[in-house]
């Protein structure tokens, strides 16, 4: 994945494949993460959440995942949503997955299932198929690996907040996996809000925009 130069001022870092867009002193940066990149989440490939790990050691992704960060540069007070919204080139619509959802699916797991290889991972459906949620290479619930990668999901996943002047929020905004058929995407923040001493609001939404690069 790589941001598109020239689309909405967006200053784009080479070196890290990063994009930001700035508005009224707010600054948003969305960086896409690799395969590579993914996997180097967890030090154990066992609760890494984010990737189905097979028996022959490849690394398939299930989700689509970014890393964001938004900084109020100059405004008094900044209200930011947790939501995003992803749309690929053939106007397919994605919202980022909250934590509610993740708790849902964890949920769902039946860990009396240890010793069977058939409906003991959580599964989820994308364009590609069903995945299993984790990314087990073994055909038994890790139960310990399950709260790890829960734990870690909980660290990672982007949410709301009020920033002061100078304050920052980061995070990952994670979507269900694309097809391999979109290749321009664009990522929508739509619920910024700065709000001013006389309690009026200016709404802003931004916009990035990047292209899917299958190798």
């Amino acid at each position: 994945m790589e941001p598109i130069s020239g689309r909405f001022n967006a200053q784009i870092n080479p070196e890290t494949g990063a994009a930001t867009v700035e508005k009224n002193g707010i600054a948003v940066t969305i960086k896409p993460f690799d395969e590579v990149e993914l996997f180097a989440l967890t030090e154990d490939p066992r609760v890494n959440p984010y990737l189905l790990v097979e028996k022959s050691g490849a690394v398939e992704p299930i989700y689509t995942v970014f890393d964001i960060t938004i900084h109020n540069r100059d405004n008094r007070r900044v209200l930011v949503d947790d939501t995003a919204i992803l749309v690929d080139g053939n106007g397919v619509q994605y919202a980022n997955l909250s934590n509610a959802y993740f708790d849902s699916l964890y949920d769902d797991v039946n860990l009396s299932q240890r010793n069977s290889s058939e409906g003991a991972y959580p599964y989820i459906p994308t364009a590609h198929g069903y995945y299993p949620y984790y990314g087990h290479y073994q055909s038994y619930i890790d139960a310990e690996a399950l709260e790890l990668g829960r734990i870690a999901i909980e660290n990672h996943i982007f949410e709301g907040a009020k920033l002061f002047s100078g304050a920052k929020r980061s995070g990952f905004l994670i979507f269900d996996r694309l097809e391999t058929a979109a290749t321009d995407i664009r990522i929508v923040i739509p619920q910024v809000r700065i709000i001013h001493p006389n309690g009026k609001e200016d709404k802003l939404e931004f916009k990035l925009d990047f292209r899917q690069v299958l190798r």
